[in-house]
């Protein structure tokens, strides 16, 4: 079982460098639907149904990125979600995993309006880190590529 930091150095000298980082990412990528299912089916199950809010929350985008390069080599789960033009224009995610919802106070929307109420921490970031099969996916992913560079 290889590094990412083996592969970090040996992709260094590797000519077909750009083969092998993509073959990762897709590799890497592969169980990000299933995640996406984890965090929305989270969503929905953690934060409170009054109001839609569990299943406004759980239609997010979520994307993957995968870096190979300097000291931050890894992967990243980013989520968005887009508020409402006239309501909310932006929605503060890493808030909301933390434990914080803002809501308006009684249905008003202008600034300064807006209060805090606690909720479930951890409906993005406890789905990704459970599973099993991202884990295994990325150690096989490396594994995989290492062997790639040594045969040359």
């Amino acid at each position: 079982m290889g590094s990412i930091d083996d592969l970090i150095r040996d992709l260094r000298r590797f000519e077909q460098r750009k083969v092998v980082t993509n073959a990762l990412a897709k590799a890497v990528r592969k169980p990000v639907p299933q995640i996406r299912r984890l965090i929305r089916r989270r969503a929905l199950v953690a934060l409170p149904s009054s109001g839609g809010f569990g299943k406004w929350v759980s239609k997010l985008s979520i994307t993957a990125s995968v870096k190979l390069q300097g000291r931050a080599a890894g992967v990243r789960l980013k989520g968005r979600r887009r508020g409402h033009p006239d309501k909310q224009p932006r929605v503060d995610l890493r808030r909301i995993d933390q434990g914080r919802a803002a809501h308006p106070s009684w249905g008003r929307r202008g600034d300064g309006q807006w209060h805090f109420q606690q909720v479930e921490p951890g409906f993005f970031s406890r789905p990704a880190t459970e599973v099993d099969q991202w884990r295994a996916a990325c150690v096989d992913a490396v594994d995989e590529a290492l062997e790639v560079i040594r045969r040359g």
